[in-house]
Order: C-alpha cells, then sequence, then structure tokens
C-alpha cells in the first residue's frame, strides 16, 4: 500500500483562506475539491487531488468492437 499525503491543518486553512472548519468544507465543496470529513469534524485533503501529475492516469478504454466473428 503507498503512502498517502495529507495536507496538514494550515495548509487546510492557507487553501481555503477560512479557519473555521464549517466554512472550509463549504469552500472546498464549491470548488469540487474532493475531501473526507475527520472523526473531529475537519475536512482532510489527500494532497495528490490538488495536484494533476500525481493522479494515476486512468486509460481510455479502447475503441469497442463486436466479438462476432465477421
Amino acid at each position: 500500500m503507498e503512502h498517502i499525503d495529507f495536507l496538514s491543518h494550515e495548509q487546510v486553512c492557507e487553501l481555503t483562506g477560512a479557519k473555521i472548519k464549517a466554512r472550509q468544507i463549504a469552500i472546498l465543496k464549491a470548488n469540487g475539491i474532493p475531501h473526507t470529513i475527520k472523526a473531529s469534524g475537519w475536512p482532510c485533503v489527500i494532497a495528490a487531488n490538488l495536484m494533476p501529475h500525481m493522479k494515476q492516469k486512468i486509460e481510455a478504454p479502447s475503441e469497442w468492437r463486436p466479438r462476432k466473428a465477421s
């Protein structure tokens, strides 16, 4: 299993420009930033979600071809 890097509380504050958890969550949702909520109620953001080059590349599906013999 790979190591997952999370943003620190200070980094989430800087990213959202908010220090109140409800406001941080609202800003993350409004900007479509994937996050989860910790048991403490604070949002948690995976660093790789903010850096497209770190995300796994998804292979495009190949062109559909029928299995039927022609």
